[in-house]
């Protein structure tokens, strides 16, 4: 499998190009003479016929392209020129024959290629990611919209999204479990993890019914959280702030995250984009969430250092609990979010994040046991499939970053855990025989 960029500066970038890499051999060639030298187009032979294009030529003209386009560019959309420039360029050179005696300048062109690539890529990165929709309140979620947007349009709607906090987000590796799924027997998979900083039932009944048009629906949901998403008594911050914003007021209006005609801004109206002054839409800036929706965290829970720089909160003084409510409008979201998924015939498994020792006091223990009992009722009623982890990494400081979120180092066991649990209906993959999808080694 061809394996994605995961570089932290690469992002929607990175993601174009390695589809722009895997095909750019079979584009035409290109018929100007770099330089005075002989058409990349290829030559008649003294018998008539038309000799292949030479590669090599074609690869020195791809680069002189893209090295006169980056003295002019300015905006994202234009270094991604220049970027692919270079990617074409290098590809044609990788692909000379191996017995061509220009193959040692060939591979130390591609070397030089590459750096000025990677330098393309930074310089788009710098400029910001696309929006794809006015903001919509949160930059996690506004750079999510555009990233998602950018993945599906490059590789296709997903097989499996992730969904959920920030618990979430740094909780389970995407590319991880697609090559944990290809070892089970489902190769080929796509993974997405569309979660979001302090998303609660009512974010995410938001952008599963609301804003993700049918054209970017996935094929099963895993909704990856905690207790504290369905918390109805404390005030939901990060929902409160997407119905203030611009981008909710367009989405009420009609508009959709979608790939359909010229996209979402075709579906604003006029009043939405008057009263929105961003709704051009402007730039989304880039944070290290990788081109699956990840976001990797290093940090290792050391409790006996964690608790120098930060204060250990007992469960009492815990606001996220205070007061605790598990009846009310994040539970009527919930039912909202079963029965939409039921009616596109979209799977929907929960899965109830591990917790830390340190975490789990008397107080959150007692919290924990009523959301348990709650997310089993819903189960049992065939409204989702439940996988609760609670309990299971209690000992394991190592795999989380604090007391309550998961390191990358936990979220690739968490990948091959989700990976492993046969009620899960994991879809077939659609790609044809002898296929590979993105993302594996």
């Amino acid at each position: 499998m061809t394996k994605p960029f995961t570089c932290r500066t690469g992002l929607a970038t990175s993601t174009v190009l390695g589809v722009l890499l895997t095909c750019c051999i079979s584009r035409s060639a290109p018929t100007a003479t770099p330089n005075g030298l002989p058409s990349a187009a290829g030559s008649t032979t003294s018998g008539g016929a038309i000799a292949p294009p030479d590669l090599w030529y074609q690869a020195v003209a791809e680069a002189n392209q893209a090295a006169g386009l980056a003295t002019t560019a300015t905006t994202a959309a234009q270094w991604h020129q220049v970027a692919a420039g270079w990617g074409r360029s290098i590809a044609l050179l990788h692909a000379m024959a191996l017995d061509d005696p220009r193959q040692p300048v060939a591979q130390r062109k591609a070397d030089e290629y590459r750096q000025n690539l990677y330098l393309a890529q930074r310089k788009a990165d710098q400029q910001g990611l696309p929006r794809a929709l006015p903001t919509l309140g949160s930059d996690v979620l506004d750079e999510q919209v555009s990233l998602y947007r950018a993945y599906v349009a490059a590789l296709g709607p997903p097989d499996v999204l992730i969904i959920g906090s920030s618990r979430s987000l740094q909780g389970i590796d995407p590319q991880v479990l697609q090559q944990a799924l290809a070892l089970e027997g489902y190769p080929g998979l796509r993974v997405y993890n569309f979660s979001v900083n302090g998303a609660t039932a009512q974010v995410v009944s938001f952008i599963t019914r609301q804003l993700l048009a049918p054209d970017l629906h996935p094929r099963l949901i895993i909704w990856a959280e905690g207790s504290r998403a369905f918390n109805s008594g404390r005030f939901d911050r990060t929902f409160a702030e997407i119905l203030a914003s611009p981008g909710y007021a367009a989405v009420r209006d009609g508009a959709r995250l979608t790939l359909q005609d010229s996209g979402v801004q075709a579906e604003a109206t006029a009043d939405t984009a008057a009263a929105a002054p961003d709704t051009d839409y402007g730039t989304v800036p880039l944070s290290p969430i990788d081109t699956q929706g990840f976001l990797a965290v290093d940090d290792q829970f050391n409790p006996a250092v964690y608790y120098r720089s930060f204060p250990r909160v007992a469960g009492l003084y815990d606001n996220a609990y205070r007061p605790f409510r598990l009846e009310g409008v994040q539970t009527v979201s919930l039912a909202a979010i079963t029965q939409f998924l039921q009616s596109q015939n979209i799977p929907l498994v929960y899965v109830n994040l591990p917790l830390s020792n340190d975490y789990l006091d008397r107080v959150r223990m007692g919290y924990e046991r009523q959301f348990q009992r709650f997310l089993q009722t819903r189960a049992d009623q065939g409204q989702l499939i439940l996988l609760d982890l609670l309990e299971d990494w209690r000992w394991k400081s190592h795999l989380f970053a604090d007391p309550s979120h998961i390191n990358r180092y936990g979220a690739r066991e968490m990948a091959r855990l989700i990976a492993l649990d046969g009620r899960i209906p994991w879809p077939e993959s659609d790609l044809p025989d002898g296929a590979e999808g993105d993302g594996g080694e």
